[in-house]
């Protein structure tokens, strides 16, 4: 047959413009969190709001999206429509960037007024809006493209999009926000700039990558109840070993960008370095070209193990250059190429959860399964994020004052570097358990037996 003919996710060789296609919601959801970064320090900086009753504030909301999490992943999996299952929940992006908006744009009003006001921006962009784009991914994903094997040419590809375009922005973001200062509208202005564009680049994906009709697949597809997800998550223990192993990923990555922005500017005296920092990923791209054929030689499990090693010599590197770019610079793109692996290969690793998962217990659930994960990022980024703005007091630090003591500077720089290296210790321990690719391979000609003995 013509491959030409097919869909571009059916055919074995997928066009140059699939993965650009497939990465165009990445990107949005990416420079998002570029944009989010600077969050608490707007909250403490611009809107002088106390950061323990922010920390709180948020780990609040973000522990509330465990359970819009799973809500999504088991809508997902029982969501049929003519664009397909996961399909239209891309619409999500668009509000995301509503409320972003929405949060930047906080008004003159009382104490109590703006704190609520924050929250229900933040609670809308996360427990929705993030929740629902994350719970699809998985799902999409595997409906989109045929072939194993080019999910992960595919991820790697869109990967290096993304990294190429995000890294771009987020050179220019700190120097944008170092020039922007403490003026609300100036900030308003700012993420409306970013919103509008970010909001119809995530929509390319809906528009250019349809989800793949196989009418075997649909005919075997039934219904599945609540009890037989549980039960289908309980009993993977792959899972939920990755599932840890995300969130502390999740939390060393976002304790170290959140105490990044402070580290910059109050100990190096110049916000706008988080432009050298993130020019810094770039150097991770050969990474990205090469981890598939990595990956296949050397197997998912030690791939893993060999990315958190890197990560967490990031930290030591950091740690022990103090205020030297160079040093800094190094150690940032340790701990960037480390978090390679899990960061972009994710899904690789979903998917062999799920075939272990269909194996064992003879349930096959894709959209609960990747909630799970969306869950613990949600519920690291929670704790990471209440974490900063409870330690921040203790080291004496005053967001509206002019300076910051030697003692405080001194805690920015333990916080910065020493709770994302332990976070990276302890998952580098935990991913010793992950040994499922020992019989992926027999698991997946297993499974296709039983496919055909259904037919």
């Amino acid at each position: 047959m013509n491959e030409k003919k097919l869909p571009a996710g059916a055919r074995k060789k997928l066009p140059f413009w699939f993965p650009l296609a497939w990465s165009s919601r990445a990107v949005a959801l990416s420079m998002n969190m570029s944009l989010t970064a600077f969050m608490t320090l707007y909250f403490t900086d611009v809107l002088g709001l106390n950061p323990a009753i922010i920390g709180i504030m948020l780990m609040v909301s973000r522990i509330s999206d465990a359970v819009t999490d799973i809500m999504i992943g088991y809508i997902v999996d029982r969501t049929k429509t003519r664009w397909g299952k996961a399909r239209p929940y891309e619409f999500a992006i668009v509000f995301l960037w509503l409320f972003i908006f929405m949060m930047y744009s906080t008004p003159y009003m009382s104490p109590v007024a703006t704190y609520v006001w924050v929250f229900f921006a933040y609670f809308m962009q996360n427990s929705i809006c993030i929740t629902v784009l994350y719970g699809n991914e998985p799902v999409y994903l595997v409906r989109a493209v045929k072939y194993p094997e080019n999910r992960t040419r595919m991820i790697s590809a869109a990967g290096i999009y993304q990294m190429v375009i995000v890294t771009a922005f987020g050179m220019i973001i700190p120097q944008m926000v170092a020039r922007i200062g403490t003026e609300r509208h100036k900030w308003s202005m700012l993420a409306l700039c970013i919103a509008v564009p970010c909001a119809l680049i995530g929509m390319f994906r809906f528009l250019f990558v349809p989800e793949l009709k196989d009418a075997v697949e649909e005919k075997k597809e039934e219904k599945i109840s609540v009890r037989q997800a549980l039960n289908a998550l309980k009993g993977n223990k792959y899972l939920w070993i990755l599932a840890v192993m995300y969130f502390f990923y999740h939390f060393a990555n976002g304790f170290s960008g959140g105490m990044a922005t402070y580290f910059t500017k109050w100990n190096m005296g110049d916000l706008g370095i988080g432009t050298w920092l993130n020019a810094a990923a770039l150097f991770a791209l050969p990474i990205l070209a090469v981890i598939p054929k990595f990956m296949d030689k050397c197997g998912t499990a030690k791939t893993l193990r060999i990315g958190l090693i890197i990560m967490a010599l990031g930290p030591v590197v950091r740690w022990v250059g103090g205020t030297s770019l160079a040093m800094l610079m190094v150690g940032t793109l340790m701990f960037i190429a480390g978090s390679v692996p899990i960061a972009f290969m994710t899904n690789i690793y979903l998917f062999e959860c799920m075939d272990y998962g269909e194996w064992k217990l003879g349930t096959r659930v894709e959209g609960i399964m990747g909630s799970v994960n969306s869950c613990m990022a949600k519920l690291a980024s929670a704790v990471s994020g209440a974490l900063q703005g409870i330690l921040l007091i203790p080291i004496g630090y005053v967001g509206t004052a002019e300076a910051q003591s030697k003692g405080t500077l001194t805690g920015i720089m333990v916080l910065f570097n020493l709770v994302p290296l332990l976070i990276c210790v302890f998952s580098l321990l935990l991913s010793t358990r992950y040994d499922v690719e020992k019989d992926i391979s027999r698991i997946r000609e297993e499974l296709k037996d039983r496919a055909v003995q259904i037919e």
